[in-house]
């Protein structure tokens, strides 16, 4: 991006001047609006929904980290306390919103918001062990339209969710905002990468512009819950590696990730063809509030993980026993009568 110059330098006008492909100009347009764009009341009701499948699935005990914009508000603080953070950095925290991570102590109600929470700046020494950890990863719902931008924000997230990782304990927990790139990118070898230290145990899909109706900021989100292994366990939860095809109506079939082709229920709203990049899928809302169905989708998925002993009780290293079954083979099915009916269309 470049401002216009006259011929010894100066600046003719403040409007700033787009330089390169349509889809990278376009690209850089999405950054900029969504650095100004609010997200934030999506995020409150992400955090309505979230801390009372958190409390079931038992992680109300120990430590936790947030990171990321609105970091407070997906805590479960308050949506009229003020901001704690400003302009506090943690060395080791590279791209993250202010490279701000905040630590508190795990609230023991599932009641949001959480009155008596104290969030405080984290240091060195409380990045590692905690029992839960929450990030909302940059330019989550930004569209992507050249190549490089989708290599650059699959990779970034790859990178921040193995950093976040490496704060838990092995059974700890990383609740992500992700862009549908990490999931839904040809590219396996990130989500392989992934999958050899965490099991995912629930993904709901967000629907277009979710969480900020704003131009360019209409790419569908990503909830994951992400289970760090713990040693010497074999991998478990929902195969989130592969794609494979999905029927579209009106559409040849088009290819999305494992995890919603097999589990449609768990994105919140209907499956359509993107209309601006044709080879992707894209969530329609089905109305203005996806509130209702991320709740049901992440209580479906909070009772398999339950079932399947992936909550917050640590397994012991199994020893001598025979190996589970492949997790891309296990029966994933919730058990009877608790698999949740898909949105209402």
């Amino acid at each position: 991006m470049t401002g216009a110059t006259d011929d010894d330098g100066n600046p003719i006008n403040s409007i700033p001047v787009l330089v390169g492909t349509t889809e990278s100009i376009l690209d850089t347009m999405a950054r900029q609006i969504h650095s100004v764009a609010s997200g934030y009341a999506a995020h409150e009701a992400i955090a309505t929904n979230l801390w009372g499948h958190l409390n079931a699935l038992g992680y109300t005990r120990g430590r936790f980290l947030v990171a990321g914009a609105d970091a407070e508000l997906l805590a479960g603080a308050p949506p009229d306390q003020p901001r704690v953070t400003d302009g506090i950095t943690i060395d080791d925290v590279d791209n993250l919103p202010d490279r701000v991570v905040l630590v508190g102590d795990l609230p023991t109600t599932d009641q949001w918001p959480h009155r008596d929470l104290n969030l405080r700046p984290a240091t060195r020494s409380d990045m590692d062990g905690a029992d839960l950890a929450i990030t909302n990863l940059p330019l989550c719902d930004a569209r992507t339209l050249s190549h490089d931008s989708q290599i650059d924000i699959t990779a970034l997230h790859h990178s921040l969710i193995h950093q976040a990782l490496s704060w838990l304990r092995p059974g700890g927990l990383l609740v992500a905002l992700t862009h549908r790139e990490l999931l839904d990118g040809p590219d396996a070898q990130p989500r392989r990468s992934i999958a050899r230290q965490a099991d995912l145990i629930a993904a709901a899909r967000l629907p277009a512009s979710a969480l900020r109706a704003a131009p360019l900021q209409d790419s569908p989100v990503d909830l994951v819950l992400l289970r760090r292994r713990e040693p010497g366990h074999q991998p478990d939860g929902i195969n989130f590696i592969d794609l494979v095809p999905v029927h579209v109506p009106g559409a040849p079939d088009l290819l999305i990730n494992d995890c919603y082709a097999t589990e449609r229920w768990a994105m919140l709203g209907n499956l359509v063809p993107d209309p601006i990049d044709p080879d992707l899928t894209t969530v329609a809302p089905i109305t203005g509030d996806f509130t209702d169905d991320l709740d049901m989708v992440l209580a479906g998925h909070v009772r398999e993980a339950i079932d399947f002993q992936l909550d917050a009780h640590q397994r012991p290293t199994p020893i001598d026993t025979p190996r589970p079954p492949d997790a891309r083979s296990r029966d994933r099915s919730p058990s009877a009568g608790s698999k949740p009916e898909p949105p209402a269309l």
